[in-house]
């Protein structure tokens, strides 16, 4: 079932679903991921445990899965991130008309203190930021360059991922409140297009397109 101010209508292709804006009526194609370095099964995971990451009382293991997963394959998991990301770009764009681009654009770390006499700390915080919105755009676009991009950000300085997985948590922390700010639920939207598709039968495009 769809989180409030949503709704899904199937589509000829049996890996994608159509997302419908209830209220503004935009609706997006989302097609479920399918490559050898990402696929659905990656996403739901990925969902599942940021969604018990925002609740504090199941933080803390979610934590600790999330730095197994980051120990067994740190793209993968930075990746799946990305993905979901820029779905919400997407459904935030259809609730408010703002694309999707600028949507990641804005993404921005407000997890610590920031301010004019930490010129220093500021500029760690916006690069690490700029990091995970190149993995954004990565995932809603499927441009090559800027997916090898992201993978160079994710892997360059040693132990960079480590960091990044925190500060994107704290990054879609703070977009799923915006969301919720103005009545649309990002709850288990990658599950049920899980739930409610197939497995294509070869390598997908860009997982995001308009319909209207």
């Amino acid at each position: 079932m769809a989180p409030a101010g949503l709704s899904w209508q199937t589509l000829h292709d049996v890996g994608a679903l159509a997302l419908v804006d209830t209220a503004s009526q935009r609706a997006a194609a989302v097609a479920r991921p399918c490559t050898p370095e990402l696929d659905i099964t990656d996403i739901v995971e990925a969902e599942r445990l940021v969604q018990a990451w925002a609740d504090t009382t199941t933080r803390q293991e979610a934590e600790e899965a999330l730095a197994t997963r980051l120990r067994v394959d740190a793209v993968r998991i930075l990746q799946s991130l990305s993905w979901l990301l820029a779905m919400w770009a997407v459904t935030l764009h259809l609730r408010t008309g703002e694309q999707p681009h600028m949507v990641i654009r804005s993404l921005t770390y407000r997890g610590v203190w920031r301010g004019a006499q930490a010129p220093h700390a500021e500029g760690v915080w916006e690069s690490l930021s700029e990091r995970i919105r190149v993995g954004a755009l990565a995932a809603l676009t499927g441009d090559t360059e800027t997916t090898n991009a992201f993978r160079l950000a994710i892997q360059r300085p040693p132990g960079i991922a480590e960091v990044l997985l925190h500060h994107a948590l704290v990054v879609m922390d703070d977009l799923a409140r915006s969301m919720h700010a103005i009545g649309v639920d990002p709850t288990d939207l990658a599950r049920t297009l899980a739930v409610y598709t197939a497995e294509p039968p070869a390598i997908q495009p860009p997982s995001f397109r308009p319909l209207n």
